[in-house]
């Protein structure tokens, strides 16, 4: 399976995902003890999600996870820590996840248009993740332009 499409997790199995998350959520409370109350609340959920193996349901707790740790959670040196064991652990870390969706967003722009509604999602979490830098406000508007096209296009089925 290649990094790409595990990044993505299109390819990657139910307990692919599952083993992610619960390697980051173990490893985020081993480092703040205080915050092990977190991965108790993502391990019922992750038994809730067991319980119909729901795909679906796991792959957003993927993305969830990937997201909060993603978003500035972890100090640098323990999101290397972090990236240095997942890269051991599963052959690809955080910043191969988001180098992979950078990738896509870019083809997404260069055709011009946005396809579906997972694509649609993954332009909207990056339009989120920079839509305070100003350095970035040129880019954020060809995201907004895309996704506001995008609706439209949905609306008018």
């Amino acid at each position: 399976m290649s990094k790409k499409l595990l990044g993505l997790d299109k390819t990657a199995d139910y307990a692919t995902l599952r083993e992610w998350c619960l390697t980051i959520s173990s490893f985020v409370s081993k480092a703040y003890p205080e915050m092990s109350h977190v991965e108790k609340e993502i391990c019922e959920a992750i038994e809730k999600i067991d319980k119909t193996h729901s795909m679906r349901y796991m792959r957003i707790m993927y993305k969830e996870i990937n997201w909060l740790v993603g978003d500035g959670y972890l100090p640098d040196p323990l999101m290397d820590q972090l990236n240095l064991f997942l890269a051991e652990k599963f052959k690809y870390n955080l910043v191969d996840v988001t180098a992979t969706e950078k990738d896509v967003i870019q083809k997404i722009i260069k055709r011009g248009r946005i396809r579906n509604d997972r694509e649609f999602e993954l332009v909207r979490n990056r339009e989120d993740a920079i839509y305070a830098d100003d350095s970035q406000w040129d880019y954020a508007e060809i995201l907004r332009k895309l996704m506001s096209d995008y609706e439209e296009m949905k609306s008018e089925k």
